[in-house]
């Protein structure tokens, strides 16, 4: 028979030590390698909100914020901080998003985007009869969700639009996290329990930024002849009706090539209108005969109908620019052209960028509108508006060097 050989004894082990604690800045034996910009320092305040003598308390806020905020793939990190902790029998967070949507003829919706339910302590599960005096919890948010098909989509940004009386179009998407907090004087007579609920409106704010920076120019149409890649023209035809004796005209809309922009850029811009002598005089006028604007588009599809409501959320500054490059030899052919200059920036107001949430679309536009000095000539043209799509996120570009130079100098 054989023999079995004892194996060797483990040797001892001892308790790992702690975590080092980390710092976001190099020490001096340390280099950065690198670096993904943020728009500002992390928050490290406190949202406490408190009824009776309970509150609970979201770390990593901003000190002075109305509501707390979340962006995409986040977590709601918290605690309750609670009194009277020998009758409690447990307590629970839930998180709970919702979308509704009305349109036209009374038609409307509520989906729910987030339902969720944590258990942070139980009296029946815990290994000891009271409550400790803190609890804390840390809730990871889901980045989609699944409509009434199980088809997924992103989580909508917080974003209300006021109903509408002339479209009926309607939207809210919103969250809330509760802490339901159940106190029972007899534990075994359950249904004498009290439950206390604080809840907290947050804010849900997936964040983006282009992928490069506006280029930066003094003189628009001079820069768009000397680097053309950097700019994007759109032209459109403004086309007479049948029988009208206008003659066509090209509307030139050059924009800077990213057509990414942050909420909060100022966006350049230059419009050409070139064309026949004859046709421009009804656009040649004082304040000029243009207006530029961004105009978001809530398109909802609902019950199998569709409607779609526009907002402007930006009015664009205009100046008239001097004759371009061969304006005299387009003289003699008796064409000319008129050029304005601007710029424009959305609304302080305007706080959520451009998002596709299923039935719920929004998206966002630069709308260029011909004005002439009368209204004959509106009814010589098929239309004099004209609209191309860009993309609005909440983040302006940022360079890596430019964000190390501020952090270095806080």
């Amino acid at each position: 028979m054989a023999t079995l050989t004892p194996s060797p004894a483990l040797p001892p082990y001892s308790p790992a030590p702690p975590v080092p604690s980390y710092s976001p800045e190099p020490a001096d034996d340390e280099e950065r390698i690198e670096l993904t910009p943020r728009a500002g320092a992390h928050p490290t305040g406190n949202y406490i909100k408190t009824i009776g003598r309970d509150s609970v308390v979201l770390a990593e806020q901003e000190a002075s914020a109305e509501f707390p905020t979340y962006g995409r793939r986040a977590s709601i990190i918290g605690c309750v901080s609670l009194e009277d902790r020998q009758s409690i029998s447990e307590i629970v967070v839930k998180i709970k998003g919702k979308m509704d949507v009305m349109i036209t003829e009374g038609v409307s919706l509520t989906s729910s985007l987030i339902h969720e339910s944590h258990t942070l302590w139980s009296s029946e599960k815990s290994h000891t009869s009271t409550c400790p005096g803190v609890v804390p919890f840390s809730v990871l948010l889901p980045t989609h969700y699944q409509d009434a098909n199980l088809i997924a989509h992103p989580l909508p940004p917080s974003y209300e639009i006021p109903c509408d009386t002339s479209t009926g179009v309607y939207f809210r998407s919103s969250y809330t996290l509760s802490v339901t907090i159940t106190r029972t004087r007899i534990r075994k007579l359950q249904f004498l329990s009290k439950h206390k609920t604080i809840p907290i409106k947050f804010i849900y704010s997936p964040r983006m930024r282009p992928w490069r920076p506006i280029q930066p120019s003094s003189d628009f149409l001079f820069d768009v002849k000397v680097m053309p890649e950097e700019f994007r023209q759109v032209v459109w035809e403004i086309t007479p009706r049948p029988n009208s004796a206008a003659q066509a005209l090209d509307l030139h809309l050059f924009l800077p090539m990213v057509e990414i922009f942050g909420l909060a850029d100022t966006i350049p811009f230059h419009v050409q209108l070139a064309g026949p002598v004859a046709s421009l005089r009804h656009f040649f006028a004082d304040p000029p005969g243009l207006a530029v604007s961004i105009v978001r588009q809530v398109v909802v599809d609902l019950g199998g109908r569709r409607a779609a409501r526009n907002l402007v959320i930006g009015t664009a500054r205009l100046s008239a620019s001097p004759p371009g490059f061969g304006a005299e030899r387009d003289a003699e052919a008796g064409t000319a052209s008129l050029g304005w200059d601007g710029d424009v920036r959305c609304h302080a107001d305007t706080l959520v960028g451009m998002f596709n949430a299923g039935g719920v679309r929004v998206r966002d536009f630069f709308v260029v509108q011909l004005l002439p000095r009368n209204l004959q000539t509106i009814q010589e043209f098929t239309t004099l508006r004209h609209s191309h799509p860009i993309k609005l996120v909440t983040d302006s570009w940022l360079d890596a060097s430019s964000s190390a130079a501020r952090d270095g100098n806080r």
